[in-house]
């Protein structure tokens, strides 16, 4: 039976402004059920398209297994759907990450 590998679990969680989103109390909620979060720098906020838009990274440590990961992901939905959120990517998180930098960098997202 092969062992299951440790890992923090990342996802990247959004908040669309046209919703009227309540990201500060999502924050809260996570919190609660135990995740990390990180909330994106304002450095970040010109990049958007709406005012309201919202961006933030929550993480757990877990193990790396789709049916894990998909839970997570799941988990994280139920929370911040009720604040205007979605989680729209989930999985392990690399030791070298760097919050936000990936989403922002120009090459792999495109933010107007």
């Amino acid at each position: 039976m092969e062992r299951m590998k440790k890992a923090k679990i990342l996802a990247i969680i959004t908040f669309s402004g046209d919703l009227d989103p309540d990201p500060s109390d999502a924050v809260f909620a996570l919190r609660r059920a135990g995740f990390e979060v990180t909330m994106m720098p304002e450095k970040f906020r010109s990049r958007l398209a709406h005012p309201n838009d919202d961006f933030m990274e929550a993480s757990i440590d877990g193990t790396y297994d789709d049916k894990v990961v998909n839970a997570i992901m799941h988990e994280i939905d139920a929370i911040v759907d009720r604040y205007g959120g979605l989680c729209y990517e989930c999985g392990s998180m690399p030791s070298d990450h760097v919050p936000f930098e990936e989403l922002f960098d120009g090459t792999k997202y495109w933010i107007h």
